[in-house]
């Protein structure tokens, strides 16, 4: 496990509680200035950043030797404090600073590695909320999104939070199916990451 944490007493917390988790064999505290690095050795299946300094991960590029592994964004309020970032960073779930527990930790962390977007439920309420305002009629935007009826289909499960694997129980077809899928839906929609194709196609309209 990856961290990037400029706050000494939440990092030496959250290692705390990642010493717990059975799952977790390797924890190293990285910088600004190390994370990529870090990166680039292959040696961790997700990192842990707080909203702080999400951004950087908007620094590394199609020339970095290894993709990023999944992404966790780790802080309270986050859509009404960052919200802007939802649609131009990579993120593969949310853990709420002031719930953090190790259960809800390995749960987390479960899920974000099984392909799922896990995220605290008054997090998912608010990009719901925070969306439907702007919701607006498919084909009427400039940005209309066409997609296939599977795609629809797979977009509804996707915005209920579902793995891959899960999508492709629901729709009866393999995990790479459903893989193949939700990348053309990542596509279209022009995303980077799970969490803001579900906040694009709430104001898009398409669910």
């Amino acid at each position: 496990m990856l961290l990037l944490i400029d706050n000494p007493v939440v990092a030496a917390g959250l290692e705390s509680v990642l010493h717990q988790l059975p799952r977790v064999r390797k924890v190293f505290a990285a910088t600004a200035a190390t994370w990529s690095r870090a990166v680039d050795s292959g040696d961790f299946q997700a990192l842990v950043v707080t909203l702080e300094q999400w951004e950087l991960l908007g620094t590394r590029g199609a020339g970095d030797r290894q993709p990023l592994p999944a992404v966790l964004v780790l802080g309270d309020a986050p859509y009404d404090r960052y919200s802007e970032l939802f649609v131009s960073l990579p993120v593969d779930g949310f853990l709420a600073l002031s719930e953090l527990t190790a259960p809800s930790l390995d749960d987390t962390l479960r899920r974000a590695l099984s392909g799922g977007m896990p995220m605290p439920t008054t997090l998912a309420r608010r990009l719901l909320s925070g969306s439907h305002t702007r919701t607006r009629v498919l084909g009427q935007g400039p940005h209309s999104v066409l997609l296939t009826p599977r795609e629809t289909e797979t977009l509804a499960l996707l915005a209920k939070g579902m793995s891959n694997k899960q999508i492709a129980r629901v729709l009866g077809i393999s995990t790479h199916g459903a893989k193949r899928l939700v990348g053309s839906i990542l596509l279209k929609l022009g995303s980077p990451n799970r969490t803001s194709a579900v906040i694009t196609a709430l104001k898009e309209g398409l669910v």
